[in-house]
């Protein structure tokens, strides 16, 4: 072993060091943030169209929907069902933009899961099961679009 071989490169050169994250290939770990930016663009996707789902049936059939007389945050639900059905709109379009590969796209996608969250926290004593589920999707999304990527335009 000479004098410049230490260390680091000893155990380099003996196999057994794995390096730290400095030391990996560029697209080593690509394909975790590819496959999580997929998966949170499909559910953006999915999200979009149940939302749009949801308020063509609160637009066209209120009566669908229960209420609850205590409940804390009242509105109509035609109004509730134009919001809802502008929101699936958008955020399908961001989850589009997000598999075109366009940078903007996963911030204003998060951005949209957030008012996807509240609005979907807003509408519990309506559909409490299902709102809880977009709520922890909605969490993944805004994980998966802010993951940190080595470059800003990474995919």
């Amino acid at each position: 072993m000479t004098s410049q071989e230490t260390g680091r490169d000893y155990r380099a050169a003996r196999g057994d060091y794995e390096g730290d994250y400095r030391d990996r290939a560029p697209g080593r770990h690509r394909g975790a943030v590819i496959g999580f930016t997929a998966l949170a663009g499909t559910l953006m996707l999915l999200s979009g169209l149940w939302m749009a789902t949801v308020a063509i049936v609160a637009l066209s059939h209120g009566h669908v929907f229960s209420t609850a007389p205590t409940y804390m945050f009242r509105y109509n639900i035609r109004g509730w069902g134009w919001l809802e059905l502008a929101l699936g709109v958008v955020i399908f379009a961001a989850g589009m933009c997000v598999f075109l590969g366009m940078a903007w796209a996963r911030y204003v996608g998060a951005f949209l899961a957030v008012l996807s969250a509240v609005a979907n926290f807003v509408f519990i004593p309506y559909q409490p099961l299902w709102s809880i589920v977009m709520i922890a999707l909605d969490a993944f999304i805004i994980w998966a679009l802010l993951v940190p990527r080595r470059t800003p335009y990474e995919f």
